[in-house]
């Protein structure tokens, strides 16, 4: 059809392009739709369209006729995007902002710019052939555009919503939910997650997170925790003693709200373009050892709901904080610590750990075998002061009764047969640092007295020796599984050590305690036998999970990790199943699930009675949703006959949202379905 000025035909064209755009459901749909409703007036048109996020420098870029020119087309958005008027039409002869068409007959162009939200900019541009066809386009494009932009945000916005559905789910105000998100033993991939979490709450999208080097006293940068366009190459390290907003909160442990950096003495700047800058504290016993830093380009953009909010999320984020560092400490040398469980039950000892590890008081540390006694006293011992110094543990069931003295407190040369050379003691070795006498239930009672000694006064005497006792500076941690109060009672164990070592009592939970958080510290395993035997096993079936759930763990924390471990190797593909697991977990009787509360339905929703008992709010809506979202999800498979594409466009999400609800509900389409839409 030849191109024309007369107004009514071209109104009419311009209603049947909206209508066709209407009906677009997806922004590669829009863009094709558009392209292809133009071409019946402009057969031999270019045109392409561009979504950019300043922040993070990447151009989203659709074209509906292939991929082939995309690299020059992302030159000319970047030129779009840096051009002084956000409207521009024009031969290419007289053109300020292009230099040369895209297709060898190109002749004028048409671009347009607009923005959806801070930071991010949605940029279209069509190239013509003939200044008649930008003359005729024009007559339209006083209407057309805007509503094409109306449309192209309310489609991006349904985009945003489904990618970022799997963080969402995650993003309640519940503190699940951020633990959830924040539960990573990966140092980098946690402060990772915690910068998106602290933007997304806040609605930003520049922001970074400073760790304390508590040797050094300067904060480090996670290359992985830095989001936004930054000035320059942005330093490794930041001192606390210069003058700046983070050296104030390091020093006050109180956030900082800065609503207009060029009025702010105190601002040094790292990213582009700043104004408005909110940077909080991560605390930890009352000290700063870390600031989350968010930013924005506007001024006046934060307030003091901005901040508390945040401070919340730090304060969150603080113990999972603590738990990566010490597996990244740990690691380093060799025999990678890590510590998991979010119940009250463990918050419980974890509190007790951050108290404890700022004294030097005796703990015990009490609970059944396997329960993670050996890794609380690491911790402990990472937290306190004398992190930098020794940490040297003795297991008192291990050693023969007639050997412990020795290897406790040393010998001298001939102080028995076979001390043919001086020893040197645990004890002293410790000195300066931490001693985990571990099993310290199985300790003769003879060699009590001693450590009872040693308790009281710090004062040691190598086996054999005529010397003087002289001291030792060191910080004992006790453990045992053993009954202490029924041996007491009996008699073999000694009552006033007993209550030498009760300074600091922490009861460790049993694994069964705390099932709801085996999923999270099964991931956690799976990740560590892929890098210890070089697999590639990316999780865990329903069905197998839901057995490992069930089995009760007389061995505990070690028992699953050696369960998993096994299931590694075992597995033949990229998940855990049923089969892959021990002999001893698939015949087990199931165990029982942590008790809840089964309402009854009405209408399909829980109704509770005021006279029965009330399950936990969070546990109950984590039920009702968990069992919607598996009969939704289920009936949306059914009606799609397996077809990811058409159940993502029947539940209004994005694909990539869809296979990750699919994932998280452990639900799988059919194969050919899945692959056919994966090519």
């Amino acid at each position: 059809m030849a191109p024309t000025h007369d107004p009514s035909l071209v109104y009419r064209h311009l209603v049947r392009i909206l209508g066709a755009l209407v009906g677009a459901g997806t922004i590669p749909q829009l863009v094709v739709s558009l392209d292809r409703s133009l071409r019946e007036l402009f057969p031999r048109l270019f045109l392409g369209v561009a979504i950019w996020d300043r922040y993070e420098d990447e151009f989203r870029i659709f074209l509906p006729r292939g991929r082939r020119l995309e690299q020059t087309v992302r030159r000319r958005f970047e030129a779009i995007a840096a051009a002084e008027t956000e409207t521009g039409s024009a031969p290419y002869a007289q053109s300020v902002v292009f230099s040369a068409p895209i297709l060898r007959e190109g002749g004028s162009y048409f671009y347009d710019r607009r923005a959806f939200e801070e930071g991010v900019t949605a940029m279209l541009f069509i190239e013509f052939t003939t200044e008649e066809d930008r003359a005729t386009f024009a007559v339209m494009a006083e209407d057309l555009v805007p509503q094409f932009w109306s449309i192209l945000s309310e489609r991006y916005v349904r985009v945003q919503a489904g990618e970022e559905s799997d963080m969402l789910w995650r993003l309640t105000d519940a503190e699940k939910r951020e633990e959830d998100w924040l539960n990573e033993i990966e140092l980098n991939q946690l402060l990772q997650n915690l910068l998106q979490l602290s933007l997304r709450k806040l609605g930003a999208k520049i922001g970074t997170i400073l760790l304390l080097d508590e040797k050094t006293g300067e904060f480090n940068i996670e290359p992985r925790a830095v989001i936004g366009k930054a000035i320059s190459v942005i330093p490794e390290k930041f001192s606390t003693k210069e003058r700046s907003i983070t050296a104030i909160v390091h020093r006050t442990n109180r956030y900082y709200i800065c609503n207009d950096t060029d009025a702010d003495p105190n601002y040094y700047p790292i990213f582009q373009g700043i104004k408005s800058s909110l940077i909080v504290p991560i605390a930890f016993q009352g000290r700063c050892i870390g600031v989350i830093a968010i930013e924005s380009q506007r001024k006046n953009r934060f307030a003091v709901a901005d901040a508390e909010k945040l401070q919340s999320i730090a304060q969150t984020a603080t113990m999972f904080i603590r738990r990566a560092q010490l597996y990244r400490e740990t690691a380093r040398r060799g025999d990678a610590i890590m510590i998991f469980g979010r119940t009250d039950k463990w918050k419980e000892v974890e509190k007790k750990i951050e108290k404890a590890s700022k004294t030097d008081a005796t703990v015990i540390l009490r609970g059944e075998s396997g329960t993670g006694k050996e890794l609380v006293a690491h911790a402990i011992h990472f937290n306190s002061p004398r992190k930098d110094k020794p940490f040297v543990t003795i297991n008192c069931a291990a050693i023969p009764a007639d050997l412990l003295e020795s290897e406790m407190f040393g010998h001298v040369k001939g102080a028995f047969t076979g001390a043919y050379a001086d020893k040197l003691g645990e004890f002293e070795k410790a000195d300066g640092g931490t001693i985990f006498l571990d099993e310290i239930g199985d300790l003769p009672v003879l060699l009590q007295v001693k450590i009872l000694r040693t308790l009281q006064s710090g004062e040691i005497r190598p086996v054999g020796s005529n010397k003087p006792p002289h001291r030792v500076n060191v910080r004992v941690i006790a453990a045992t599984g053993r009954n202490l109060e029924e041996m007491t009672a009996a008699g073999t164990f000694r009552l006033d050590i007993y209550y030498r070592l009760h300074v600091v009592p922490v009861w460790l939970p049993a694994l069964r305690e705390y099932r709801e958080d085996i999923p999270f510290i099964v991931e956690n395993f799976v990740k560590q036998a892929n890098e210890r035997f070089n697999t590639a096993v990316h999780g865990v079936d329903k069905e197998a999970m839901e057995l490992l759930i069930r089995y009760d763990y007389p061995g505990n924390m070690r028992q699953l990790n050696n369960f998993i471990q096994q299931a590694v190797i075992m597995a033949d593909g990229p998940l855990i199943r049923t089969e892959h697991l021990p002999q001893e977990i698939r015949e087990a009787a199931p165990g029982p699930i942590a008790p809840t509360v089964s309402p009854a339905l009405h209408d399909g929703m829980p109704r509770f009675s005021p006279e029965g008992p009330l399950p936990s709010y969070l546990e109950e809506k984590e039920r009702v949703l968990a069992e919607f979202s598996l009969e939704y999800l289920r009936a949306l498979l059914a009606k799609s006959d397996d077809n990811i594409q058409q159940a993502a466009r029947t539940a209004g999400i994005s694909r990539m949202a869809l296979y990750k609800m699919l994932e998280r509900y452990a639900i799988r389409p059919r194969e050919g379905q899945r692959n056919v839409l994966a090519k």
